[in-house]
């Protein structure tokens, strides 16, 4: 009888599906023919559908690690979703880790990275939950940083299992545009261990083509694409377009995504000022400013909604027309998120609506979608006004864009493809990096 294969995922982030509606993780696999085990670097409980076995370490864990005996990480098992709801998890740093995550000084930031360089984990109890639950490899889905590299390194040398990587973000590249000398001690550190800890990866995905390109002319080939997934459906429904028109967008409006939001709504505004023929509908978690809400939102074209759950949000797209995607303009965040390819383009794709993506012409999101004529595509802030009064002319381009959404998705983020890819590569890797001396398996095992 073949056994599930057991895959260890290292994770920055709580796999909670309540507090991160966006989890990639179990849009990867949920329904995935695997085991699986989570080591987990923040306070709080996991919530999905896939995982109960967990070890959890955070920052005041890391910290009371420093000062005194007690060592960094725990094991805890749920093994149904009451327990998940009512389990607390590490709580009673929470507000200190909310302001560790958002600390914007790099001096602090330095602190943070040093607090989990020095600390001490618990070993014995890591070794112990490792040898446990057996891995055949670990995945770890994260942005390269000083912490998340040192904690591979150690999860790798105990577990003795190939280790795949996953980064949708710029980690290596030094195109950056950052004054602090603290920041380039810091890029300069990373960048050494990033080098090293590359040796170890049997495999590397990325979610653009160009940070796979980047990769590959600096480490060679070991780097692939990997994407979010989605349910999309063989045939669209043409919708009546609504009137108003509607845009929506959800998603955080940091890294001053807010500017390019509020560039909307000056340009509806002009639009809409003899008759309200398009307006514009704000989701978002992210805590905003006095000035930020008042230019956000004016109770005529631009409505500021709060945060909805997924679920909700499903409802809310198959009520409205474009689904929108922004990202900034200034230089720094340009430089920033030039490799990123943020995972609500794909919900967008999968809404059933057209999806608009507003970005500066080199980002990876808009090159994607561009290429594959799959959004409205605007790259200049000058533009928004021209291309929303084409749409609001000829409202019969938003169900043009609609079915071309769809058919991108179906091509390139189909559910049952993507967690195939990923099989195939894990089993492929198990099998080339694992001996048969070692007693686990034979090659047929899986």
């Amino acid at each position: 009888m073949k056994r599930r294969m057991r895959i260890l995922i290292i994770s920055d982030e709580v796999w909670n599906d309540e507090i991160h509606g966006n989890n990639i993780l179990t849009n990867w696999f949920q329904g995935f023919d695997a085991e699986f085990a989570n080591i987990y670097c923040s306070p709080g409980s996991p919530l999905n559908p896939c995982c109960n076995q967990y070890f959890q370490i955070t920052d005041s864990m890391m910290l009371k690690s420093i000062f005194g005996k007690k060592k960094a990480g725990k094991s805890f098992k749920l093994n149904s979703l009451a327990d998940k709801a009512i389990f607390d998890g590490e709580s009673e740093n929470k507000r200190l880790y909310s302001r560790l995550k958002f600390i914007t000084t790099e001096s602090l930031r330095a602190v943070r990275e040093l607090i989990w360089f020095y600390g001490k984990y618990d070993f014995q109890a890591l070794q112990k939950f490792i040898d446990e639950f057996k891995p055949d490899i670990i995945f770890s889905p994260r942005l390269a940083t000083i912490k998340m590299l040192r904690l591979e390194k150690i999860v790798c040398n105990i577990a003795q299992v190939p280790i795949v990587a996953f980064t949708g973000d710029a980690e290596y590249s030094m195109r950056i545009f950052r004054i602090s000398p603290i920041f380039w001690v810091k890029k300069l550190i990373l960048r050494n261990m990033f080098r090293k800890m590359m040796l170890s990866y049997s495999l590397y995905y990325t979610l653009s083509d160009e940070q796979r390109e980047e990769y590959q002319n600096e480490f060679g080939e070991k780097f692939k694409i990997l994407r979010k997934c989605g349910e999309f459906k063989d045939t669209t429904v043409i919708s009546k377009v609504k009137k108003p028109i509607k845009i929506i967008y959800a998603g955080k409006i940091y890294s001053n995504r807010w500017k390019t939001l509020v560039a909307i709504r000056k340009a509806l505004k002009v639009i809409n000022e003899a008759e309200t023929k398009i307006l514009l509908e704000i989701y978002t978690r992210d805590k905003m400013s006095n000035r930020q809400r008042e230019l956000l939102d004016d109770g005529k074209n631009s409505f500021v909604k709060g945060a909805v759950s997924p679920e909700e949000l499903k409802t809310i797209y198959n009520n409205s027309d474009i689904a929108l995607h922004v990202e900034s303009f200034d230089l720094r965040n340009r430089l920033l998120t030039k490799v990123s390819f943020s995972t609500k383009i794909i919900d967008c794709l999968g809404s059933g609506c057209a999806v608009m993506v507003i970005s500066w012409d080199k980002h990876s999101g808009f090159t994607y979608l561009k290429k594959e004529n799959a959004a409205f595509t605007i790259s200049n802030l000058n533009d928004i006004s021209i291309e929303l009064k084409k749409i609001v002319e000829n409202p019969n381009l938003i169900n043009i864009y609609a079915q071309n959404a769809l058919k991108c998705g179906q091509r390139n983020h189909k559910k049952d493809n993507v967690q195939q890819m990923i099989y195939e590569d894990f089993i492929k890797i198990i099998r080339t990096e694992k001996t048969n001396e070692e007693g686990l398996y034979t090659l047929d095992e899986f």
